[in-house]
C-alpha cells in the first residue's frame, strides 16, 4: 500500500464533544499530522490530548505557530475571533457549523480568506454523509414537489450555547438549500422553549423559486434520535435515513392481478428501489475533503459561502419564531 507523500499539519481548537471527535479523526487520518489541541480549559484540553497522544497547547497562538490549518470546534460565539486570528496568520480553517453568530461576521471571514489566500470549509457534516451525494444525483433527475425533514434528538448538554435551529436544523437547511438549488425563502416558523431558555423545538416552512416547498422540523425534546428526509416528486417518493445511511425510492406501478381459479393471488401497486450507499464515516470524509482542498488548492465541498447561506436562513427562522 502506497503511503501519502505529503501530510497537512492540523491543529484542533476546542476539546469539547465535537473537538474531541475532530482530534480522534485528525490523529488517525493517513494524510493529516495532528499538531495538537488548544482549549482554554487546561484540564479538559490535557485530558483529550493524552487520550489521543497529541500535544496540548495552552495558548492559541502557540497552536497556530505549530500548524498549517485549524479545525475550529469551540463555542459558536468564539468562531469569528478565532477564525480571524487563524486567517491573519495564514492558516486554512475548517469551522464547525454555524460558521459564525451573524451573517456579517461570516461575510467578513470570506473577505479575509480571499485577501490572505486561505481556504474556509464549514462543518456541515451531513453533506459528507455518503447518502447525500447519492441523493443529490437522484434529485437532479426528478421533479421535486415537496420536502419534509425531521431531525429529532433528546435533550443533551452539548451545544447549549445555541438553540435547536443553529444546533440541529441548520444541517437540513444547508442540505435542502443544495437540493433545491438555493435562494430559498422562509415563509413561516414557530418554536417552543421547553427545557431551556433557547428554542428546543422549531418547525419552519420554506419555498424555492420554482414553487417547491419544504417543511423542516428540529427538536431536542424528543425521546428518540431521528434523522429523516422525505421527498415527494412527480414520479416517485424518496425516503432518506441519515442515521442508517439508507435511501429508498418508491414508484407507483400499473396495478396487476394474477388469478388462479377466480382467486386473486397477487397484486402489484408500486416498486421499491433501495440505493447502495458506501459505509463511510462522515467526519472522516469531511477531514479528507479539507486536506485535499489544501493540497490541491481548490474549493471544499462546503464553502464559507454555503455556511453563510445556511446561517441566513437559520436567522430568519429565529426571527419569525420570536414574533
Amino acid at each position: 500500500m502506497n503511503k501519502p507523500t505529503k501530510t497537512v499539519r492540523i491543529g484542533i481548537v476546542g476539546a469539547g464533544s465535537m473537538g474531541r471527535n475532530h482530534v480522534r479523526i485528525a490523529s488517525s487520518h493517513p494524510i493529516i499530522h495532528c499538531a495538537g489541541v488548544y482549549d482554554p480549559n487546561d484540564t479538559v484540553g490535557r485530558e483529550v490530548a493524552n487520550v489521543f497522544g497529541v500535544e496540548y497547547f495552552g495558548q492559541l497562538n502557540d497552536l497556530l505557530d505549530a500548524c498549517e490549518a485549524v479545525v475550529i470546534a469551540s463555542p459558536t460565539s468564539s468562531h469569528f475571533e478565532i477564525a480571524k486570528a487563524a486567517i491573519e496568520a495564514g492558516k486554512h480553517c475548517l469551522i464547525e457549523k454555524p460558521i459564525t453568530v451573524t451573517v456579517e461576521e461570516g461575510e467578513e471571514l470570506i473577505r479575509m480568506s480571499e485577501q490572505h489566500g486561505t481556504i474556509i470549509q464549514v462543518g456541515h457534516v451531513e453533506r459528507y454523509n455518503p447518502v447525500f451525494p447519492e441523493l443529490k444525483k437522484i434529485c437532479e433527475q426528478e421533479d421535486i414537489l415537496a420536502i419534509n425533514s425531521n431531525r429529532l434528538s433528546y435533550n443533551v448538554s452539548r451545544a447549549n450555547d445555541v438553540d435547536v435551529v443553529l444546533d440541529l436544523m441548520i444541517h437540513d437547511l444547508d442540505a435542502i438549500n443544495q437540493i433545491l438549488g438555493g435562494n430559498l425563502e422562509v415563509v413561516g416558523a414557530s418554536g417552543g422553549c421547553f427545557h431551556s431558555p433557547n428554542y428546543d423545538h422549531v418547525s419552519a416552512e420554506l419555498m424555492a423559486p420554482n414553487g417547491s416547498v419544504a417543511t423542516v422540523i428540529a427538536s431536542k425534546v424528543s425521546q428518540t434520535k431521528y434523522r429523516m428526509l422525505n421527498i415527494s416528486c412527480s414520479d416517485c417518493y424518496i425516503k432518506v435515513d441519515f442515521l442508517r445511511k439508507e435511501i429508498e425510492i418508491n414508484r407507483r406501478a400499473v396495478g396487476r392481478y394474477i388469478s388462479d381459479l377466480q382467486e386473486v393471488t397477487y397484486k402489484q401497486e408500486y416498486l421499491v428501489e433501495r440505493v447502495f450507499v458506501p459505509n463511510v464515516e462522515p467526519l472522516m470524509a469531511e477531514h479528507s475533503n479539507f486536506v485535499e482542498s489544501i493540497l490541491e488548492d481548490k474549493e471544499p465541498l462546503v464553502t464559507a459561502y454555503h455556511g453563510v447561506e445556511a446561517l441566513r436562513l437559520a436567522i430568519k427562522i429565529q426571527q419569525l419564531c420570536k414574533k
